[in-house]
């Protein structure tokens, strides 16, 4: 009897795992395989995966959710290498259009203020045509992002460009500040793009604000401490809750050094940028989660405000 259950079983199981590991191959293109029906599985597998994110964005919820959360988005020239295209502004498209999928995770998950390392400083020192083609990148997708937002019925993304802007063309600027006036009564969600940024040309502006306000008698000399200062950093807050590289290197490169210092969770992530899923997102906020009990204590010694827990 035991046999002729389990050959049942196998008769039924063996079928279907075959389906599913087809569909699973086909929809995925993990081996870059000429299959057919691949773009029905592609379907399959897209509608599969939207309602697996939906239930690990429940899970999460249950827990405390971060109210600032920051991306050194590295990687995306490698992954063009890798991907065989053509040039590397190809990965730099593939990088905004999962920045686009980040935001609407966090969105999702309640997340309030993302900041995103776009284009470092010292990025100038790059070839001129890959400095255009970014630069051209920037033009179009704040206007896009902006506009974007406005069409949503609550307006839910405001987005601030944080960095030097006089470093920036002209029609560069004009997009940005185009962005930042369109999206400025956006009240659910702030993306603070740094762009271009360093982490020591944010704190030495701050400084040089100091001084400019010393002199015109806004700010006492008495009065300069921390938070003087804070206020006037290209991100003054809300706190830094994580900071999330990705492409497996593990340095700040100048980055949100100010903001880092205050107990901010680090997590160095192996997996470019454009590679970043849902699955590594859960995993950092669940690793937060569970480490913030001892942040917090930490951050109660030093003085300095609690995360939620």
């Amino acid at each position: 009897m035991a046999n002729v259950v389990l050959q049942q079983w196998y008769s039924y199981a063996v079928p279907m795992l075959t389906i599913v590991s087809y569909v699973a191959i086909a929809g995925t293109d993990i081996f870059q395989l000429r299959l057919p029906f691949k773009k029905q599985c592609q379907s399959v597998c897209s509608f599969c995966l939207a309602k697996v994110i939906r239930l690990l964005v429940l899970i999460v919820k249950q827990g405390p959710i971060p109210g600032h959360i920051a991306f050194i988005m590295d990687g995306n020239r490698r992954y063009a290498r890798k991907s065989h295209m053509e040039k590397v502004s190809g990965g730099h498209f593939a990088g905004f259009k999962k920045l686009s999928t980040v935001l609407e995770w966090c969105k999702e998950l309640g997340i309030s203020n993302v900041s995103v390392f776009a284009f470092a400083i010292n990025n100038f020192n790059r070839s001129s045509e890959e400095v255009s083609a970014l630069m051209d990148l920037a033009e179009e997708k704040l206007i896009e992002l902006a506009n974007r937002s406005i069409s949503e019925n609550n307006r839910y993304l405001r987005i601030r460009v944080a960095g030097n802007m006089d470093l920036l063309p002209e029609r560069v600027v004009k997009s940005a500040k185009y962005a930042e006036e369109v999206t400025k009564d956006a009240n659910v969600m702030t993306l603070n793009v740094c762009f271009p940024y360093s982490a020591t040309d944010e704190i030495s502006s701050a400084i040089g604000k100091v001084v400019e306000d010393v002199e015109a008698g806004v700010l006492k000399a008495s009065s300069i401490d921390e938070s003087a200062l804070e206020k006037r950093l290209k991100i003054p807050g809300p706190d830094l809750d994580i900071l999330v590289r990705t492409s497996g290197e593990i340095r700040f490169s100048n980055y949100m050094l100010w903001q880092s210092a205050k107990m901010a969770y680090i997590q160095f992530v192996d997996v470019y940028w454009p590679e970043f899923s849902f699955f590594h997102m859960f995993k950092v906020l669940v690793s937060w989660q569970m480490a913030l009990t001892n942040i917090n204590k930490r951050k109660a010694q030093m003085g300095l405000p609690v995360a939620r827990s």
